[in-house]
Formats: structure tokens, sequence, C-alpha cells
């Protein structure tokens, strides 16, 4: 080979690498640094406002006002524990008395998955619960200075359970709830639990007719909700197929939930497990993508917190991504979307790093740009006893809030944790 032939091959195979690497970084998507600058330490903001013990928090920002922070959260204990939300009026800095949501008297039912659903709009704010079994719904129409009078949800007759409630607000500001419901048992226990919903018509003043979604759900993970790009009603659960396998499933309604389509799976995870996962699906909408994330060990190379989305209404998904990357025991997501379209996912797990994998849980949040980029796993800063269950609320100028209940033996207590986004 001539000097010459030589020169000309050794460019043509560093421009042949170059163009490689250049593909495999595209096509990655990846941000590897952290996309947030977190205060240095979580605070048990509820404690400080005098109250213990605190679980089970669902947070909310206000994008109006953007100083104005909302946080609905079990407290007392077991024996005793009503339903009660806070207000910061300065950012998360200090928040004020509860507000009583439940009745006086009246137990609320918390355990797992089957813990309060929350939403605040501009026009209203809103909670749903399981009090002995039974739904229970309330509404602020005064920005959270009072709750009006809990009202039942389901339209059942006879004493079957009613639980794990998820809330939404359609387009145009009609209520839904869903849940998981007994009232239909037959034969062998997977077909015990069914998939309801209702719609409120006038703001959450009332619920009408309770609609079947589907059979055979998984009775322990909470079902969700959503809104397509053309207002058509998305639920999501975890369905029991043959196997059994528990895989991800959704089904539209285009009517205003009174009919469903059949139900289809997110992905094809076949996680054959006989049994519960106790983890339910988190959703978020940024402009015409519908968001889901959730659970699945079906195998080692999948095992964690795997992401899809859909920009025609649930019509078709993107492939599965695994977007807890390396994190361990990853479980529990939650997610929020900003008011750029920037959406925020955060969920519990184990750092591979600390103690061989196994030290104590803590939050890791990713971020998923609007050009679907995905930051990898920020591990929240300041945490020291075991986290569990975290939720988030995006704010406006890039700030995050996040809540998680804290478990130190048999005292639990609601942990927030701010965060802005950095300037990249």
């Amino acid at each position: 080979m001539t000097e010459r032939q030589h020169g000309l091959w050794t460019g043509v195979f560093f421009a042949t690498l170059a163009i490689g690497l250049l593909i495999v970084t595209m096509g990655c998507k990846r941000q590897t640094s952290d996309v947030y600058a977190f205060e240095p330490e979580p605070r048990s903001v509820i404690a400080q406002a005098g109250v213990t013990p605190s679980r089970y928090a669902r947070v909310a920002a206000d994008w109006i006002s953007s100083s104005t922070v909302y946080m609905l959260a079990v407290l007392g204990d077991s024996g005793n524990s009503r339903l009660a939300m806070f207000i910061s009026s300065d950012g998360g800095d200090t928040f004020g008395a509860p507000v009583r949501v439940s009745e006086k008297g009246q137990i609320v039912t918390s355990a797992g998955e089957d813990s309060p659903a929350f939403i605040a709009t501009p026009n209203a704010i809103y909670a749903a619960w399981n009090e002995g079994g039974e739904l229970r719904f309330a509404r602020s129409v005064s920005w959270g200075e009072s709750f009006e009078k809990p009202i039942k949800i389901t339209d059942k007759t006879g004493a079957f359970f009613s639980g794990y409630p998820s809330l939404g607000v359609a387009p145009n500001q009609d209520v839904y709830a869903v849940w998981i419901d007994t009232r239909d048992q037959v034969g062998d226990s997977d077909d015990n639990y069914s998939l309801y919903v209702a719609r409120s018509t006038n703001h959450g003043q009332s619920f009408g007719k309770n609609v079947r979604v589907a059979a055979r759900i998984c009775p322990c993970c909470r079902p969700t909700l959503t809104f397509g790009p053309k207002g058509e009603l998305v639920v999501f659960w975890r369905h029991v197929y043959e196997g059994p396998v528990r895989d991800m499933t959704f089904a539209v309604s285009t009517d205003n939930g009174q009919t469903f389509s059949s139900p289809e799976r997110v992905a094809e995870d076949n996680w054959k497990i006989n049994g519960c996962p106790d983890s339910g699906p988190a959703v978020a909408v940024s402009g015409a993508r519908i968001y889901v994330a959730w659970l699945t060990e079906a195998s080692v190379e999948i095992n964690g917190v795997r992401l899809a989305w859909s920009d025609d209404g649930g019509k078709t998904w993107a492939p599965a991504v695994k977007v807890s990357q390396n994190i361990l025991d990853a479980n529990y997501p939650a997610l929020s979307v900003a008011d750029d379209g920037t959406a925020i996912l955060v969920f519990q797990g184990r750092d591979p790093q600390t103690q061989g994998g196994w030290g104590r849980n803590a939050v890791f949040t990713v971020q998923i740009s609007t050009t679907g980029a995905l930051s990898t796993p920020q591990l929240v800063p300041g945490i020291t006893v075991p986290a569990s269950r975290p939720t988030v609320a995006a704010g406006t100028g890039g700030r995050i809030y996040i809540a998680w209940t804290q478990n130190d033996g048999a005292k639990q207590a609601v942990l927030l944790a701010r965060a802005r986004r950095k300037i990249q």
C-alpha cells in the first residue's frame, strides 16, 4: 500500500468512527450531568407546622401564584387518621395550620397504594379517599381556606369495597374519578376486582353513574387516568392476564366515560407474578403527548421503572424505555409537567454504589425534555432515613417540589425537598 493509499484509508476509518460515535450519542438522548439544584436537606414541613405523625402526601404547585404550594397528607395514627391540607404562600419555606378535609370523627383508610388522591386547579381543589371501604370526595372553592362536606362517589348498594382512587379534570372542567371496586364479585379472586369510573359535570358537587371499564384488574395497584389531545379519557391500570401475567394496560373513551375501547397493553412486558406488586402507573400530559410510567420485574434486562408515550391519544405507543437505568429496586413512579412542557419523573430506589446496592431507599428524579431526551437519575440529597412513595409537582420557573413519607421505625413523617432547574 502506498503512503497516499494508507493516508486515504486512515482518513476513511476515522471519519467512519466519528460518524458512528455521533449516531450512538444521538440515539442515547441522555443528559449525564445533574439537571436540578436542590436545597441541601429535605425538611419535615408538616412536623414544623406542629402536626405529627404524617404520611402519604400529595403536592401541587400554583402556576398563577408561583409562591403558593399545596400539600395534602394523612395525619394521626391508624386508629385516628384524618385528611388535611396545608398551604404555603412563600414557596414552601413554611406551611400554615392544617385545613380539615375529611369529616371529624371519620377514619381515613390509607395503606400503600390505597392513599388519597389530590388535584388542584385554578378554580377548585379536589381530594378523594377511602373511608372504611367507601369512596369519599371533597372540594374547596375558596382556594383552600376550607373544604365542603364530603360526598360519596359510588352508586353501589351493599357493603362492597371501593378504594385506590385517582382524580382527573378534563379540558371542559368535568371531574373524573377512577378506582378499584368489588361489587361484581364472582368466582376466583382475580375476577373479584373491577375498574370503575365516574364523572361530575358540576365541578364536583355530585357524581353520575358509575361505569365499569374492565374486570380482572390487579387488586392492589392504583389505577389512574388522563386526557388525550382531543379530550379523550384514557384510563390506565395493571391487568391480570392468563399466566398469570400482570402488565400495564389502558382503555380509551371518546364519549365522556360512557363506553370504553377494549383493553390493550402499553407494552408487552409479560411479567409473570402470582400476586399483586402493589404498584400502579403514573401519568402526565405535555402538549399532545401522554406519558405513562410503571414498575415491571419481567426480566433482568427491563426490571425497574419503564416509561412510554403516545402522541395520538393512545392509538400507538413509543417503545418503552427503562428510565430508572441502573438504580436498584426502583419503584413507585410519579410524574408532573412544568409550564414549559418539561416532564419530571420521581421514584424510589437504592443507589448501586451504596453498601453494595443495599443502602436505604432514597428518591431519584429524571427530567424528560420536550424533545424526549432523558436525564440520568439524580439523587435527592440529604435523605438519612428510608424514603417511600415520592410524589412531585412542577411549578413555574423551573421549580420542582418533591414530597415523600419518611419511615423511621414506627414514626412516619412527610418530607419536602425543593429544587430549581439548572441553566445548561
